[in-house]
């Protein structure tokens, strides 16, 4: 597909026969599933280097007048996230687009291509939790063959693991998983 023969008029035959009343750009509009399972933020470096600090662990019952358990958070490991470039092109012949495309009024296909990067970007978060339990899968790209995608953490252990060691080399984190919350004493 990488030198693929651009759309010519003999291609879009419906779009430049008078006798077609309408014609529509006929694709649906994924919609974004992904930010709601995922961290999701936008960039513009060509990579970016996270590292934190752990939450608390879960909250004890504690007896009057007795002394309130401690937990101590932990600095996490440092992983780095770099850019990879997804693409896809759109080529069009110049009578094509002068007699098909712009005169019928369906310049919205290269909305086209965002709906291409959004399905791609679905489908690799669609694959990150089905193989959550292995570090490394194969991606079938659809265009260009088969890749090797890494899913690791900053550990390098997969994310359904239950070896995650502790940051501070402890015990395997593989009880129930800390979340971040503010410094708070509270009582109930």
């Amino acid at each position: 597909m990488a030198n693929a023969v651009p759309m010519n008029v003999l291609a879009a035959a419906n779009a430049i026969d008078k006798s077609v009343q309408k014609y529509f750009l006929k694709e649906s509009k994924p919609e974004l599933q992904l930010k709601k399972y995922f961290n999701f933020r936008t960039t513009t470096d060509y990579y970016e280097k996270d590292a934190g600090v752990s939450g608390l662990s879960e909250a004890s019952f504690t007896a009057e007048n007795a002394n309130i358990k401690k937990d101590v958070p932990i600095e996490t490991y440092k992983k780095t996230y770099t850019q990879e470039q997804v693409d896809i092109e759109v080529p069009f012949t110049y009578l094509n687009w002068k007699f098909a495309i712009k005169k019928r009024d369906v310049t919205n296909i290269v909305s086209q291509i965002e709906n291409s990067l959004n399905r791609k970007k679905e489908r690799l978060s669609a694959e990150r939790l089905i193989n959550g339990f292995s570090a490394t899968y194969s991606h079938q790209d659809l265009l260009s063959g088969n890749r090797t995608i890494t899913i690791t953490g900053g550990d390098s252990l997969e994310a359904f693991t239950t070896a995650h060691t502790r940051e501070d080399g402890g015990t395997n984190m593989n009880n129930v998983v800390k979340c971040m919350r503010p410094l708070a004493v509270m009582s109930l």
